[in-house]
């Protein structure tokens, strides 16, 4: 709102009246011509509004169109201060100066933001883009962006992409992170494949190290799948580092409960904090702060259009939702519908596996209602340990 006030003046605005017997067919012609109105209001006989200055010349030209009368009640707005204070000499002068220093300060960077960090924290990619001369108060033009964005990725692993973005006075830095690799030993380290569940195996892929299981076998957890001590062909024994995937039936057991009493948030009321932010420092136009209390907060900054944007200039609001706590009861049904939407959740962490089966069991309780799950699956179950110095070669399989 205050930078849609600021534009309005720069721009200049006048407010008239329009009366005649068709004061439509006015609204019609400004409509058709893209003369912009606001503050549009119905008087006995015609209409008031708002418009930009620069349009005044058509107003007159569609008045007359539409055979109505156009009263000009008052002009406002920057080329109307200019006039009124036209002879004084010194305010034009340092107006001057003052235009001239802004612009110089536009062209250097005030402001740093980071953007989609998740395990890596701005606070570190902030202190690295100063290290490559992206910080506050270097010039704008001296940023090598593409430079920047390769030496951030031999820095930092986690950062799968990076792209710096220079916008007038503002730099922002949009990251996009790796995903993080399964935890795995060494090459050089020698390991076995062990179980991590119990269950039957159905397909074995050995890559590296000598399979100690077939299809069929019964496991249990921590039981030796690949090992990686092998035999060449002299019959001398040597160590490797155990590699491949190895595939069971494994069952699975979730757990599901949905209170009929249960905590609710409710909008009780809004609060804005506005502040301006100038040359990257923040100043609150409110004395209020954060609010107490249980809050959603959504944040918005505005910024000058046009010519204006390469001004460091601009207007952040914080509105905050509050919430106020309450308790509702659901229904037996409704706490189905929410039990099984908390399945299908759940089940999506399962991406690794297939869901050979499943066997729910849904009972209603005085206090809420229970969803039990049973599930058989087919899953990789192969992870990497350390070769003991004295390990059982036998692979210790238990009966099927």
């Amino acid at each position: 709102m205050l930078m849609k006030r600021l534009i309005r003046y720069c721009r200049g605005t006048v407010q008239f009246t329009v009366t005649g017997a068709y004061p439509e067919r006015f609204l019609n012609l400004c409509a058709q011509g893209g003369v912009g109105l606001w503050e549009t209001r119905r008087l006995e006989g015609g209409i008031a509004a708002c418009c930009a200055q620069c349009h005044r010349g058509r107003l007159e030209y569609y008045a007359e169109k539409s055979g109505c009368t156009l009263t000009v009640r008052r002009c406002s707005g920057m080329r109307n201060t200019a006039r009124r204070y036209r002879h004084r000499t010194g305010l034009w002068v340092g107006s001057g100066l003052l235009a001239l220093g802004l612009l110089v300060m536009s062209s250097f960077v005030w402001q740093v933001e980071v953007v989609g960090t998740e395990r890596l924290s701005p606070e570190a990619v902030t202190a690295a883009l100063a290290e490559y001369g992206v910080h506050s108060g270097v010039p704008a033009r001296s940023i090598d962006a593409r430079t920047v964005e390769r030496q951030m990725q031999i820095r930092f692993e986690e950062i799968a992409w990076i792209s710096v973005n220079v916008e007038g006075s503002r730099v922002t830095a949009v990251v996009e992170e790796t995903v993080p690799p399964p935890a795995v030993m060494e090459d050089g380290i020698p390991t076995n494949l062990v179980a991590a569940e119990t269950g039957f195996i159905t397909r074995i892929e050995v890559r590296n190290g000598n399979a100690v299981v077939k299809v069929g076998d019964s496991v249990r957890a921590g039981d030796l799948l690949v090992s990686g001590i092998m035999d060449n062909k002299v019959g001398e024994s040597r160590t490797a580092h155990a590699r491949g995937r190895v595939y069971a039936q494994v069952r699975a057991r979730t757990e599901i409960f949905i209170p009929l009493k249960q905590r609710d948030y409710v909008l009780s009321g809004i609060a804005r904090r506005r502040y301006l932010r100038i040359f990257g420092i923040e100043v609150p136009l409110q004395r209020k702060g954060t609010p107490d209390g249980a809050y959603r907060m959504e944040r918005t900054i505005q910024q000058p259009e046009g010519i204006w944007t390469l001004l460091p200039v601009a207007l952040r609001e914080d509105c905050y939702l509050l919430m106020r706590e309450t308790e509702k009861t659901v229904t037996p049904e409704e706490a189905r519908r929410q039990a099984q939407k908390a399945l299908a959740l759940r089940e999506r962490d399962w991406a690794d596996a297939e869901i050979l089966s499943r066997e729910p069991v849904g009972v209603d309780g005085t206090e809420g209602y229970t969803l039990t799950v049973e599930y058989l699956l087919e899953k990789q179950i192969a992870v990497e340990a350390p070769v003991q110095t004295e390990e059982r070669t036998d692979g210790g399989m238990p009966e099927g």
